[in-house]
Protein backbone atom coordinates (compact mmCIF):
# COMPACT_ATOMS: atom_id res chain seq x y z
CA UNK A 1 0.00 0.00 0.00
CA UNK A 2 3.10 2.33 0.82
CA UNK A 3 4.50 1.70 -2.43
CA UNK A 4 1.33 2.58 -4.65
CA UNK A 5 0.24 5.43 -2.55
CA UNK A 6 3.72 6.82 -2.97
CA UNK A 7 3.72 5.80 -6.74
CA UNK A 8 0.47 7.92 -7.04
CA UNK A 9 1.74 11.01 -5.06
CA UNK A 10 4.90 10.56 -7.79
CA UNK A 11 2.29 10.53 -10.49
CA UNK A 12 0.25 13.11 -9.39
CA UNK A 13 3.15 15.40 -8.67
CA UNK A 14 4.29 14.67 -12.41
CA UNK A 15 0.88 15.66 -13.61
CA UNK A 16 1.05 18.54 -11.29
CA UNK A 17 4.14 20.43 -12.69
CA UNK A 18 3.31 19.46 -16.12
CA UNK A 19 -0.22 21.44 -15.65
CA UNK A 20 2.01 23.96 -14.19
CA UNK A 21 4.46 24.51 -16.99
CA UNK A 22 1.39 24.37 -19.34
CA UNK A 23 -0.59 27.01 -17.37
CA UNK A 24 2.79 29.03 -17.47
CA UNK A 25 3.52 28.34 -21.19
CA UNK A 26 0.03 29.25 -22.22
CA UNK A 27 -0.11 32.25 -20.33
CA UNK A 28 3.06 33.66 -21.76
CA UNK A 29 1.42 33.15 -25.09
CA UNK A 30 -1.40 34.38 -24.45
CA UNK A 31 -0.03 37.30 -22.88
CA UNK A 32 2.36 37.96 -25.85
CA UNK A 33 -0.43 37.55 -28.57
CA UNK A 34 -2.06 40.32 -26.18
CA UNK A 35 0.81 42.72 -27.00
CA UNK A 36 1.27 41.39 -30.03
CA UNK A 37 -2.09 42.22 -31.09
CA UNK A 38 -1.78 45.62 -29.19
CA UNK A 39 1.22 46.75 -31.07
CA UNK A 40 -0.39 45.61 -34.70
CA UNK A 41 -3.68 47.78 -33.79
CA UNK A 42 -2.56 50.14 -31.55
CA UNK A 43 -3.32 53.87 -33.90
CA UNK A 44 -0.64 55.30 -35.79
CA UNK A 45 -0.69 58.97 -35.55
CA UNK A 46 0.41 62.26 -37.37
CA UNK A 47 3.85 63.34 -35.75
CA UNK A 48 1.42 66.48 -35.32
CA UNK A 49 -1.49 65.17 -33.19
CA UNK A 50 -1.48 64.31 -29.34
CA UNK A 51 0.32 61.87 -27.71
CA UNK A 52 -0.64 58.72 -27.45
CA UNK A 53 -1.25 57.90 -24.06
CA UNK A 54 -1.56 53.95 -24.02
CA UNK A 55 -3.79 52.35 -21.41
CA UNK A 56 -2.34 50.09 -18.86
CA UNK A 57 -4.73 46.93 -19.65
CA UNK A 58 -3.79 46.98 -24.17
CA UNK A 59 -6.28 47.85 -26.24
CA UNK A 60 -9.17 47.79 -23.36
CA UNK A 61 -7.83 49.51 -20.68
CA UNK A 62 -9.24 53.44 -21.44
CA UNK A 63 -12.70 51.79 -22.01
CA UNK A 64 -12.90 50.06 -18.85
CA UNK A 65 -12.09 52.62 -17.03
CA UNK A 66 -14.33 55.50 -18.96
CA UNK A 67 -17.55 52.88 -17.98
CA UNK A 68 -15.95 52.05 -14.35
CA UNK A 69 -14.73 55.87 -13.69
CA UNK A 70 -17.44 57.28 -16.04
CA UNK A 71 -16.53 61.53 -15.54
CA UNK A 72 -13.99 61.31 -13.06
CA UNK A 73 -11.78 59.03 -15.35
CA UNK A 74 -10.05 61.78 -17.01
CA UNK A 75 -8.90 63.38 -13.82
CA UNK A 76 -7.44 59.84 -12.67
CA UNK A 77 -5.61 59.94 -16.21
CA UNK A 78 -4.58 63.58 -16.31
CA UNK A 79 -3.08 63.33 -12.80
CA UNK A 80 -0.44 60.48 -14.17
CA UNK A 81 -0.02 61.92 -17.24
CA UNK A 82 -0.24 65.60 -16.87
CA UNK A 83 -0.29 66.62 -20.86
CA UNK A 84 -2.06 69.74 -22.37
CA UNK A 85 -4.12 67.10 -24.21
CA UNK A 86 -3.57 63.53 -25.45
CA UNK A 87 -4.61 60.38 -27.49
CA UNK A 88 -6.28 57.68 -25.81
CA UNK A 89 -6.01 54.33 -27.36
CA UNK A 90 -9.79 52.65 -27.51
CA UNK A 91 -9.64 49.10 -28.75
CA UNK A 92 -7.91 49.97 -32.31
CA UNK A 93 -9.38 53.62 -32.51
CA UNK A 94 -8.60 56.41 -30.42
CA UNK A 95 -10.27 59.87 -28.30
CA UNK A 96 -8.76 62.75 -28.22
CA UNK A 97 -8.79 63.96 -23.91
CA UNK A 98 -8.67 67.81 -23.83
CA UNK A 99 -6.85 68.78 -20.27
CA UNK A 100 -5.55 72.18 -20.66
CA UNK A 101 -7.81 75.27 -20.39
CA UNK A 102 -6.34 77.20 -22.97
CA UNK A 103 -6.66 74.17 -25.60
CA UNK A 104 -10.37 73.45 -24.42
CA UNK A 105 -11.96 76.84 -24.65
CA UNK A 106 -10.22 76.62 -28.11
CA UNK A 107 -12.33 73.41 -29.26
CA UNK A 108 -15.16 74.79 -27.48
CA UNK A 109 -15.13 77.57 -30.06
CA UNK A 110 -13.83 75.80 -33.05
CA UNK A 111 -16.12 74.85 -35.90
CA UNK A 112 -15.24 71.16 -36.71
CA UNK A 113 -16.08 69.24 -33.55
CA UNK A 114 -19.50 68.46 -33.60
CA UNK A 115 -22.00 67.72 -31.18
CA UNK A 116 -24.65 66.57 -34.26
CA UNK A 117 -23.65 63.08 -34.57
CA UNK A 118 -24.05 62.30 -30.64
CA UNK A 119 -27.66 63.33 -30.81
CA UNK A 120 -28.51 60.96 -33.72
CA UNK A 121 -26.50 58.43 -31.60
CA UNK A 122 -27.97 59.37 -28.11
CA UNK A 123 -31.86 59.67 -29.88
CA UNK A 124 -31.21 55.82 -30.55
CA UNK A 125 -29.91 54.68 -27.42
CA UNK A 126 -31.84 56.64 -24.70
CA UNK A 127 -35.06 57.27 -26.19
CA UNK A 128 -35.19 54.22 -27.78
CA UNK A 129 -36.04 55.69 -30.82
CA UNK A 130 -36.99 53.78 -33.79
CA UNK A 131 -34.82 53.04 -37.06
CA UNK A 132 -37.66 55.43 -39.21
CA UNK A 133 -37.03 58.02 -36.38
CA UNK A 134 -33.43 57.85 -36.44
CA UNK A 135 -33.51 57.76 -40.21
CA UNK A 136 -35.97 60.61 -40.08
CA UNK A 137 -33.17 63.02 -38.14
CA UNK A 138 -30.66 62.08 -40.15
CA UNK A 139 -32.04 63.02 -43.58
CA UNK A 140 -33.59 66.00 -41.94
CA UNK A 141 -30.46 67.08 -40.76
CA UNK A 142 -28.91 67.31 -44.40
CA UNK A 143 -30.98 70.26 -44.63
CA UNK A 144 -29.82 71.51 -40.90
CA UNK A 145 -32.59 69.90 -38.20
CA UNK A 146 -29.92 70.16 -35.43
CA UNK A 147 -28.60 73.80 -36.30
CA UNK A 148 -32.16 74.86 -36.89
CA UNK A 149 -33.03 72.95 -33.45
CA UNK A 150 -29.79 74.51 -31.68
CA UNK A 151 -30.89 78.56 -32.86
CA UNK A 152 -34.61 77.81 -31.85
CA UNK A 153 -33.50 76.83 -28.20
CA UNK A 154 -31.16 79.73 -27.78
CA UNK A 155 -34.02 81.66 -29.11
CA UNK A 156 -36.21 80.78 -26.77
CA UNK A 157 -34.18 82.06 -23.92
CA UNK A 158 -35.26 85.84 -24.70
CA UNK A 159 -35.50 88.21 -22.09
CA UNK A 160 -39.47 87.81 -21.99
CA UNK A 161 -40.18 84.36 -22.25
CA UNK A 162 -37.07 83.56 -18.92
CA UNK A 163 -39.21 86.05 -17.62
CA UNK A 164 -41.95 84.23 -17.74
CA UNK A 165 -40.68 80.59 -16.90
CA UNK A 166 -38.68 82.55 -13.63
CA UNK A 167 -41.74 83.84 -12.35
CA UNK A 168 -43.53 80.34 -12.52
CA UNK A 169 -40.53 78.91 -10.44
CA UNK A 170 -40.43 81.40 -8.43
CA UNK A 171 -44.24 81.78 -7.35
CA UNK A 172 -43.92 78.00 -6.22
CA UNK A 173 -41.13 78.85 -4.61
CA UNK A 174 -42.61 82.02 -2.82
CA UNK A 175 -45.87 80.27 -1.55
CA UNK A 176 -43.45 77.59 -0.42
CA UNK A 177 -41.47 80.15 1.72
CA UNK A 178 -44.53 82.32 3.13
CA UNK A 179 -46.44 79.27 3.93
CA UNK A 180 -43.98 78.25 6.36
CA UNK A 181 -45.44 79.86 9.22
CA UNK A 182 -48.77 78.33 8.37
CA UNK A 183 -48.36 75.39 11.02
CA UNK A 184 -48.35 75.29 14.59
CA UNK A 185 -45.01 75.61 14.86
CA UNK A 186 -43.72 77.20 11.34
CA UNK A 187 -41.42 74.88 10.91
CA UNK A 188 -40.37 73.00 7.73
CA UNK A 189 -38.64 69.80 8.68
CA UNK A 190 -37.70 67.25 6.24
CA UNK A 191 -35.56 63.70 7.21
CA UNK A 192 -33.51 64.07 3.70
CA UNK A 193 -32.49 67.20 2.30
CA UNK A 194 -31.41 66.22 -0.65
CA UNK A 195 -34.98 64.37 -1.21
CA UNK A 196 -37.19 67.53 -0.35
CA UNK A 197 -34.47 69.93 -2.92
CA UNK A 198 -35.46 67.57 -5.84
CA UNK A 199 -39.10 67.89 -5.30
CA UNK A 200 -38.38 71.95 -4.82
CA UNK A 201 -36.59 72.32 -7.76
CA UNK A 202 -38.96 70.10 -10.10
CA UNK A 203 -42.24 70.64 -9.25
CA UNK A 204 -41.93 74.67 -10.21
CA UNK A 205 -39.21 73.91 -13.21
CA UNK A 206 -42.14 71.55 -14.98
CA UNK A 207 -44.70 73.82 -14.47
CA UNK A 208 -42.22 77.00 -15.97
CA UNK A 209 -41.90 74.26 -19.04
CA UNK A 210 -45.47 72.43 -19.50
CA UNK A 211 -47.65 75.71 -18.04
CA UNK A 212 -51.27 74.93 -16.80
CA UNK A 213 -51.64 71.24 -17.92
CA UNK A 214 -47.96 70.19 -16.60
CA UNK A 215 -47.88 66.40 -16.25
CA UNK A 216 -46.36 66.30 -13.10
CA UNK A 217 -49.07 68.01 -11.41
CA UNK A 218 -51.70 65.86 -12.92
CA UNK A 219 -49.27 62.83 -11.69
CA UNK A 220 -47.11 63.78 -8.97
CA UNK A 221 -45.50 60.36 -8.84
CA UNK A 222 -44.02 61.09 -12.01
CA UNK A 223 -41.58 63.32 -10.26
CA UNK A 224 -39.83 60.24 -8.39
CA UNK A 225 -39.79 58.55 -11.89
CA UNK A 226 -37.80 61.54 -14.11
CA UNK A 227 -35.23 61.57 -10.98
CA UNK A 228 -35.46 57.52 -11.33
CA UNK A 229 -34.46 57.68 -15.59
CA UNK A 230 -32.19 60.54 -14.72
CA UNK A 231 -30.25 58.52 -12.15
CA UNK A 232 -29.77 55.14 -14.21
CA UNK A 233 -29.95 57.22 -17.94
CA UNK A 234 -26.16 55.38 -18.19
CA UNK A 235 -27.18 52.05 -18.29
CA UNK A 236 -29.15 52.71 -21.44
CA UNK A 237 -26.02 53.62 -22.92
CA UNK A 238 -23.79 50.67 -22.11
CA UNK A 239 -25.93 47.69 -22.20
CA UNK A 240 -27.03 46.01 -25.37
CA UNK A 241 -30.02 44.87 -23.70
CA UNK A 242 -31.78 47.46 -21.67
CA UNK A 243 -35.14 45.66 -21.10
CA UNK A 244 -33.53 43.21 -19.22
CA UNK A 245 -30.54 44.70 -17.90
CA UNK A 246 -31.33 48.43 -17.32
CA UNK A 247 -35.07 47.26 -16.53
CA UNK A 248 -35.49 50.37 -14.29
CA UNK A 249 -33.82 52.91 -16.56
CA UNK A 250 -36.17 51.70 -19.30
CA UNK A 251 -39.12 50.95 -17.29
CA UNK A 252 -39.01 54.76 -15.94
CA UNK A 253 -38.50 56.41 -19.88
CA UNK A 254 -41.73 54.59 -20.87
CA UNK A 255 -43.76 55.99 -17.97
CA UNK A 256 -42.11 59.29 -18.90
CA UNK A 257 -42.47 58.90 -22.99
CA UNK A 258 -46.38 57.72 -22.37
CA UNK A 259 -47.32 61.22 -20.25
CA UNK A 260 -45.14 63.27 -22.84
CA UNK A 261 -46.97 61.78 -25.68
CA UNK A 262 -50.24 62.37 -24.40
CA UNK A 263 -49.42 66.34 -23.69
CA UNK A 264 -47.92 66.89 -26.59
CA UNK A 265 -50.67 64.98 -28.76
CA UNK A 266 -53.06 67.21 -27.03
CA UNK A 267 -50.87 70.01 -28.74
CA UNK A 268 -50.43 71.69 -25.37
CA UNK A 269 -47.54 73.53 -26.84
CA UNK A 270 -49.36 74.97 -29.37
CA UNK A 271 -52.87 75.99 -27.61
CA UNK A 272 -51.56 76.89 -24.36
CA UNK A 273 -49.81 80.38 -23.63
CA UNK A 274 -48.65 79.76 -20.22
CA UNK A 275 -46.13 76.90 -21.90
CA UNK A 276 -42.47 77.59 -21.59
CA UNK A 277 -40.69 79.67 -24.72
CA UNK A 278 -38.53 76.64 -24.67
CA UNK A 279 -40.52 73.55 -24.86
CA UNK A 280 -43.01 75.45 -27.53
CA UNK A 281 -40.08 76.49 -29.82
CA UNK A 282 -38.38 73.03 -29.86
CA UNK A 283 -41.50 71.39 -30.37
CA UNK A 284 -42.36 73.70 -33.15
CA UNK A 285 -39.10 72.95 -35.35
CA UNK A 286 -40.06 68.90 -35.10
CA UNK A 287 -43.43 69.47 -35.88
CA UNK A 288 -42.00 71.81 -38.90
CA UNK A 289 -39.47 68.94 -39.72
CA UNK A 290 -42.32 66.20 -39.97
CA UNK A 291 -42.49 64.39 -36.59
CA UNK A 292 -45.13 63.26 -35.35
CA UNK A 293 -46.46 64.28 -31.62
CA UNK A 294 -45.30 60.27 -30.70
CA UNK A 295 -41.99 60.83 -32.16
CA UNK A 296 -41.95 64.72 -30.55
CA UNK A 297 -43.02 62.94 -26.94
CA UNK A 298 -40.98 60.61 -26.96
CA UNK A 299 -37.59 62.84 -27.59
CA UNK A 300 -39.10 65.83 -25.66
CA UNK A 301 -39.00 63.62 -22.47
CA UNK A 302 -35.48 64.22 -21.87
CA UNK A 303 -36.51 68.46 -21.58
CA UNK A 304 -37.65 67.75 -17.58
CA UNK A 305 -34.59 65.57 -16.84
CA UNK A 306 -32.35 68.50 -18.50
CA UNK A 307 -34.13 71.22 -16.30
CA UNK A 308 -33.66 70.01 -12.95
CA UNK A 309 -30.92 67.74 -13.05
CA UNK A 310 -28.15 70.56 -12.68
CA UNK A 311 -30.14 73.29 -10.78
CA UNK A 312 -31.18 70.67 -7.69
CA UNK A 313 -27.68 69.63 -6.67
CA UNK A 314 -26.27 72.68 -7.61
CA UNK A 315 -28.53 74.12 -4.50
CA UNK A 316 -27.59 71.08 -2.37
CA UNK A 317 -24.14 71.31 -2.86
CA UNK A 318 -24.44 75.75 -2.01
CA UNK A 319 -26.55 74.98 1.31
CA UNK A 320 -24.14 72.64 2.59
CA UNK A 321 -21.11 74.15 1.69
CA UNK A 322 -22.75 77.51 3.37
CA UNK A 323 -24.07 76.36 6.08
CA UNK A 324 -21.10 74.07 7.11
CA UNK A 325 -19.53 77.72 8.01
CA UNK A 326 -21.66 79.82 10.36
CA UNK A 327 -19.10 82.49 9.77
CA UNK A 328 -20.12 82.97 6.17
CA UNK A 329 -23.97 82.71 7.17
CA UNK A 330 -23.36 85.74 8.78
CA UNK A 331 -21.74 87.55 6.34
CA UNK A 332 -24.10 86.56 3.56
CA UNK A 333 -27.12 87.62 5.67
CA UNK A 334 -25.81 91.28 5.91
CA UNK A 335 -25.38 91.23 2.71
CA UNK A 336 -28.90 89.58 1.90
CA UNK A 337 -30.42 92.20 4.60
CA UNK A 338 -29.30 95.46 2.14
CA UNK A 339 -30.57 93.25 -1.51
CA UNK A 340 -34.01 92.45 -0.01
CA UNK A 341 -36.83 95.12 0.22
CA UNK A 342 -38.72 94.64 2.83
CA UNK A 343 -42.36 96.91 3.35
CA UNK A 344 -45.05 97.72 6.01
CA UNK A 345 -48.65 96.08 5.04
CA UNK A 346 -51.67 96.44 6.41
CA UNK A 347 -52.32 93.10 6.75
CA UNK A 348 -50.71 90.62 9.05
CA UNK A 349 -46.72 90.63 7.77
CA UNK A 350 -44.43 92.63 6.26
CA UNK A 351 -43.32 91.92 2.46
CA UNK A 352 -39.68 90.95 1.38
CA UNK A 353 -39.11 91.62 -2.22
CA UNK A 354 -36.25 90.09 -4.06
CA UNK A 355 -35.14 91.18 -7.68
CA UNK A 356 -34.52 87.91 -8.77
CA UNK A 357 -32.22 89.28 -12.01
CA UNK A 358 -30.08 91.37 -9.83
CA UNK A 359 -27.91 88.90 -8.08
CA UNK A 360 -24.66 89.00 -9.83
CA UNK A 361 -24.60 93.04 -10.21
CA UNK A 362 -25.56 93.50 -6.16
CA UNK A 363 -24.87 90.26 -4.24
CA UNK A 364 -20.70 90.03 -5.16
CA UNK A 365 -20.50 87.62 -2.25
CA UNK A 366 -23.35 85.14 -2.86
CA UNK A 367 -22.59 84.93 -6.62
CA UNK A 368 -18.62 83.89 -5.73
CA UNK A 369 -20.23 81.18 -3.49
CA UNK A 370 -22.48 79.90 -6.25
CA UNK A 371 -19.67 79.45 -8.65
CA UNK A 372 -17.22 78.04 -6.38
CA UNK A 373 -19.98 75.64 -5.50
CA UNK A 374 -20.39 74.91 -9.39
CA UNK A 375 -16.24 74.50 -9.28
CA UNK A 376 -16.32 71.44 -7.21
CA UNK A 377 -19.03 70.09 -7.63
CA UNK A 378 -19.10 70.18 -12.00
CA UNK A 379 -18.19 66.91 -13.45
CA UNK A 380 -19.57 67.48 -16.73
CA UNK A 381 -17.96 66.33 -20.05
CA UNK A 382 -18.25 68.36 -23.55
CA UNK A 383 -18.43 65.50 -26.16
CA UNK A 384 -17.46 66.16 -30.24
CA UNK A 385 -16.45 64.31 -32.91
CA UNK A 386 -14.48 66.22 -36.08
CA UNK A 387 -16.54 67.11 -39.49
CA UNK A 388 -12.86 68.21 -40.51
CA UNK A 389 -9.61 68.25 -39.55
CA UNK A 390 -8.31 70.94 -37.23
CA UNK A 391 -5.71 72.20 -35.34
CA UNK A 392 -5.81 74.11 -32.18
CA UNK A 393 -2.88 75.68 -29.82
CA UNK A 394 -2.51 75.49 -26.63
CA UNK A 395 -1.21 78.34 -23.90
CA UNK A 396 2.27 78.05 -24.85
CA UNK A 397 1.96 78.30 -28.61
CA UNK A 398 2.45 74.47 -29.44
CA UNK A 399 -0.11 73.39 -32.27
CA UNK A 400 -1.86 69.67 -31.91
CA UNK A 401 -3.68 68.37 -35.28
CA UNK A 402 -6.88 66.92 -34.58
CA UNK A 403 -7.84 64.48 -37.34
CA UNK A 404 -11.10 64.17 -39.01
CA UNK A 405 -13.67 61.47 -37.68
CA UNK A 406 -12.25 61.30 -34.66
CA UNK A 407 -14.02 61.89 -31.15
CA UNK A 408 -13.02 64.19 -28.86
CA UNK A 409 -13.77 64.93 -24.71
CA UNK A 410 -12.98 68.30 -22.75
CA UNK A 411 -13.65 67.14 -18.99
CA UNK A 412 -15.04 69.94 -17.16
CA UNK A 413 -13.35 68.57 -13.41
CA UNK A 414 -10.15 68.60 -14.49
CA UNK A 415 -10.02 72.42 -15.55
CA UNK A 416 -11.52 72.90 -12.27
CA UNK A 417 -8.90 71.27 -10.06
CA UNK A 418 -5.32 72.49 -11.52
CA UNK A 419 -3.48 73.74 -8.78
CA UNK A 420 -1.75 75.91 -10.95
CA UNK A 421 -4.66 77.97 -11.78
CA UNK A 422 -6.49 77.51 -8.35
CA UNK A 423 -3.24 77.15 -6.66
CA UNK A 424 -2.85 74.49 -3.34
CA UNK A 425 -6.59 75.20 -2.27
CA UNK A 426 -7.49 73.91 -5.75
CA UNK A 427 -9.76 71.30 -4.08
CA UNK A 428 -11.11 73.11 -1.17
CA UNK A 429 -14.30 75.64 -1.12
CA UNK A 430 -12.88 79.07 -1.14
CA UNK A 431 -15.92 81.22 -0.83
CA UNK A 432 -13.61 84.14 -1.98
CA UNK A 433 -12.32 82.42 -4.99
CA UNK A 434 -14.75 84.27 -7.37
CA UNK A 435 -14.86 87.73 -5.73
CA UNK A 436 -13.10 90.40 -7.89
CA UNK A 437 -10.10 91.63 -6.14
CA UNK A 438 -8.99 95.31 -6.51
CA UNK A 439 -6.80 95.27 -9.75
CA UNK A 440 -6.46 92.63 -10.69
CA UNK A 441 -9.42 91.69 -13.14
CA UNK A 442 -6.84 91.90 -15.96
CA UNK A 443 -4.36 90.00 -14.05
CA UNK A 444 -2.64 87.06 -15.08
CA UNK A 445 -4.19 84.54 -12.85
CA UNK A 446 -7.69 86.26 -13.10
CA UNK A 447 -7.36 85.48 -16.62
CA UNK A 448 -6.63 82.12 -16.22
CA UNK A 449 -8.94 81.06 -13.92
CA UNK A 450 -11.57 82.69 -16.69
CA UNK A 451 -9.79 80.62 -18.86
CA UNK A 452 -10.27 77.17 -16.96
CA UNK A 453 -13.69 77.83 -15.68
CA UNK A 454 -16.48 75.76 -17.87
CA UNK A 455 -19.18 74.72 -15.92
CA UNK A 456 -21.96 76.08 -18.55
CA UNK A 457 -19.21 74.93 -21.51
CA UNK A 458 -18.61 77.58 -23.90
CA UNK A 459 -17.93 79.04 -27.15
CA UNK A 460 -20.39 77.68 -29.29
CA UNK A 461 -21.99 75.47 -27.03
CA UNK A 462 -22.90 77.76 -24.07
CA UNK A 463 -25.51 76.21 -21.87
CA UNK A 464 -28.77 78.21 -22.80
CA UNK A 465 -29.60 77.91 -19.35
CA UNK A 466 -27.53 78.89 -17.10
CA UNK A 467 -29.22 82.05 -16.18
CA UNK A 468 -32.69 80.26 -15.34
CA UNK A 469 -30.38 78.12 -13.38
CA UNK A 470 -28.72 81.01 -12.08
CA UNK A 471 -32.05 82.99 -11.10
CA UNK A 472 -33.55 79.71 -9.59
CA UNK A 473 -30.61 78.67 -7.20
CA UNK A 474 -29.77 82.23 -6.35
CA UNK A 475 -33.29 83.03 -5.11
CA UNK A 476 -34.16 79.96 -3.11
CA UNK A 477 -30.28 80.85 -1.37
CA UNK A 478 -31.32 84.55 -1.11
CA UNK A 479 -34.88 83.95 0.82
CA UNK A 480 -32.74 81.08 3.41
CA UNK A 481 -30.64 83.55 3.79
CA UNK A 482 -32.30 86.30 4.78
CA UNK A 483 -35.53 84.78 6.18
CA UNK A 484 -34.67 81.77 7.86
CA UNK A 485 -32.48 80.07 10.36
CA UNK A 486 -31.49 76.20 8.16
CA UNK A 487 -30.28 73.53 10.69
CA UNK A 488 -28.63 70.14 9.86
CA UNK A 489 -30.62 66.89 11.34
CA UNK A 490 -28.59 63.64 11.60
CA UNK A 491 -25.19 64.25 9.80
CA UNK A 492 -23.74 67.65 9.74
CA UNK A 493 -23.40 70.17 6.58
CA UNK A 494 -19.51 69.15 6.32
CA UNK A 495 -20.22 65.31 6.17
CA UNK A 496 -22.30 64.71 3.61
CA UNK A 497 -19.85 63.86 0.60
CA UNK A 498 -19.62 63.76 -3.21
CA UNK A 499 -21.43 60.88 -5.27
CA UNK A 500 -19.79 59.11 -8.05
CA UNK A 501 -19.33 61.61 -11.66
CA UNK A 502 -21.52 59.84 -14.23
CA UNK A 503 -21.40 60.44 -17.98
CA UNK A 504 -24.88 61.34 -18.14
CA UNK A 505 -24.88 64.41 -15.98
CA UNK A 506 -22.68 67.66 -15.21
CA UNK A 507 -23.37 68.36 -11.26
CA UNK A 508 -22.76 65.49 -8.98
CA UNK A 509 -25.75 64.51 -6.85
CA UNK A 510 -24.51 63.33 -2.97
CA UNK A 511 -23.08 60.00 -2.10
CA UNK A 512 -25.76 57.48 -1.17
CA UNK A 513 -28.92 60.17 -1.89
CA UNK A 514 -27.35 62.15 1.28
CA UNK A 515 -29.45 59.68 3.21
CA UNK A 516 -28.34 61.16 6.96
CA UNK A 517 -28.81 64.02 6.07
CA UNK A 518 -31.88 65.88 7.44
CA UNK A 519 -32.72 69.56 7.51
CA UNK A 520 -34.58 71.54 9.77
CA UNK A 521 -35.85 75.06 8.47
CA UNK A 522 -37.75 78.04 11.00
CA UNK A 523 -38.56 81.50 10.87
CA UNK A 524 -35.43 84.09 11.34
CA UNK A 525 -36.23 86.34 14.44
CA UNK A 526 -37.85 89.44 13.45
CA UNK A 527 -39.27 87.80 10.15
CA UNK A 528 -41.95 85.35 11.50
CA UNK A 529 -44.62 86.45 9.56
CA UNK A 530 -42.94 87.72 6.01
CA UNK A 531 -44.43 86.89 2.85
CA UNK A 532 -41.90 86.70 -0.11
CA UNK A 533 -42.18 87.91 -3.62
CA UNK A 534 -40.02 88.02 -6.80
CA UNK A 535 -39.47 90.36 -9.53
CA UNK A 536 -37.56 89.83 -12.36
Amino acid sequence: MDYIDHSFEGVRGIISVLISRNAFVLGGIIAASIYLLDFILSPRLDPREPPLVKPSFPLIGHIVGLLRHQNQYHQIVQEKHPLPIATLQMLWGKLYAVWDPALAQAVLRAPQPSVEPFFIDFAAAVFGSSKETVQKIKDRNEHGLIQDFGHAVHNSMNPAALRQMNMAVLKFVGETFSDANGGSDGVLQYDNMWLWIKDLITIPTTRALYGRENPFDKDPPLTKTAWDFEENMASLLMTPFPSLLARKAYQARAKLQAAMVEWFTAEHDVTDSTVGGITRDRARVLRTNGFSSDEIGKVEMILAIAGVTNSAPTLFWMIAYVYARPYLVAMLRDEMDAFVHREKTTGSGDIATIKATNFEAQCPLLTSCFRETLRLSCFGVSSRRLVADATVTDSNGHPYLLKKGVDIQVPVGVPHRLENVWDNTAAKFDYQRFLEKKGARNGTSEKAKKTAYIPFGGGRHLCPGRSFALTEVMSIMGTLLAGFEVESLGLSFSDVKLGPPRMTTAVVKPLNEGAGLGVRITRRKGWEQVQWKYEC
